[in-house]
This record gives structure tokens, C-alpha cells and sequence, in this order.
């Protein structure tokens, strides 16, 4: 009886494990994903235009083994000073002969001027204290718009 048991548990080991396995694949790719156009945002002043970071994230998309439309990637670039990316992601998934997808919705919101022209972050404080000083006064509206309790408003709304 004793083994039973024990058998019993370590079947119960391993389907966690596969539960567990099964589950972080599409957590994964969805955390690629983000790294890749969080690169691309720091990056999109100096590289390309919307369609074409656009296309490069699709492609990343499309590495990853995520099915990605063109209708499901929005790139705005607000006032050439701030840039938005939002993806409406449907990863899929298979546990045994289940079938199913993910949906995530990552969202990328950043200053353009924030970085300099090689890709890393401005060093100090000053720096970005000057840039923050040298927006537009349409961008500095924009940002103080967008707060953390402009962001809950939108999110309950929906």
C-alpha cells in the first residue's frame, strides 16, 4: 500500500511540474516580447519610422511563435518627444489535448528625449531635469494627464 502512495504523490509531482512548465512558456514569450519593444522604444527616434517598427515588432512577434496582426500593434509618436506602444497579445497554449491562448495587453509609455543617440540612459538627474524643461508645453500637458489615477479611470471603464 505504502508504494501506491508514493507513486501516487510522485505522479502528482509531476503533473505540477508539467502544469508548471506548460503555463511558463506563454509568460515567457510574453516577457521577450516586452524587453524587445522596450529596446525598440529607446531606440525608435533614431532608427525608423511607425510602420517600420511596426513591422519589426511583428517579426519579433513572429520569432517568438506569437501570432501577431498588423491591427494588433499601435505605435504613436506624441508631439516627436514621447513615444506609445500597446500590443493586444493572444498567446497560445496546450496542456495535453487542451487548447487554449493568453490574452495580455503590454503597454509601453516613455520621453524619447530620455535617451541619448546611442541607446543608453542619460547619466544624471541635470540631464533630464533639462530635458523635461525643453518639452513642449503640449507635451507637458499630456503627462500631467496621464497619472496613476487617469490610468485606474481607464481601466474601470472598459
Amino acid at each position: 500500500m505504502d508504494t501506491y502512495l508514493r507513486k501516487l504523490y510522485l505522479l502528482i509531482l509531476l503533473l505540477i511540474v508539467y502544469l508548471g512548465v506548460s503555463f511558463w512558456v506563454p509568460y515567457s514569450k510574453k516577457w521577450l516580447l516586452d524587453d524587445i519593444i522596450h529596446n525598440q522604444a529607446r531606440m525608435f527616434f533614431t532608427a525608423q519610422s511607425q510602420k517600420a517598427l511596426r513591422a519589426k515588432i511583428i517579426d519579433k512577434a513572429e520569432t517568438l511563435g506569437i501570432p501577431l496582426e498588423l491591427e494588433q500593434v499601435t505605435v504613436q509618436n506624441i508631439n516627436g518627444e514621447i513615444i506609445y506602444i500597446e500590443l493586444d497579445l493572444n498567446i497560445p497554449f496546450n496542456i495535453l489535448s487542451y487548447h487554449s491562448t493568453l490574452h495580455f495587453e503590454p503597454k509601453i509609455f516613455g520621453l524619447i528625449r530620455g535617451f541619448n543617440i546611442t541607446g543608453g540612459r542619460l547619466a544624471d538627474n541635470t540631464a533630464i531635469e533639462q530635458n523635461m524643461t525643453s518639452l513642449s508645453d503640449s507635451t507637458k500637458e499630456y503627462l500631467r494627464n496621464k497619472t496613476l489615477r487617469n490610468y485606474f479611470e481607464e481601466f474601470y471603464a472598459h
